[in-house]
């Protein structure tokens, strides 16, 4: 009796685990596809630094700080950008 309630509890914890991870994915995934326009004035500092050799991990830092994208975001952006030059 003692094992079925115990076992039965540690399904419902991992129940609940999964369905807050759920959530947290959804709000993940929800703000990664929101679209970010393009920016003149960052744009032209990315050009910049790339002109003044700069590593490109500090255009991404600066791309991140500048408009809140994650990792991955900015990394394409400064990309984007360095592609079009």
């Amino acid at each position: 009796m003692l094992y079925t309630i115990s076992s039965l509890l540690i399904i419902l914890s991992l129940v609940i685990y999964i369905v807050s991870l759920q959530s947290k994915i959804k709000k993940l995934e929800a703000r990664q596809t929101l679209p970010f326009k393009g920016d003149k004035a960052l744009e032209k500092q990315i050009v910049e630094m790339n002109n003044n050799d700069s590593s490109q991990v500090e255009m991404v830092k600066l791309v991140r700080n500048e408009t809140g994208l994650g990792l991955v975001s900015a990394k394409k952006y400064v990309d984007k950008v360095l592609n079009h030059i």
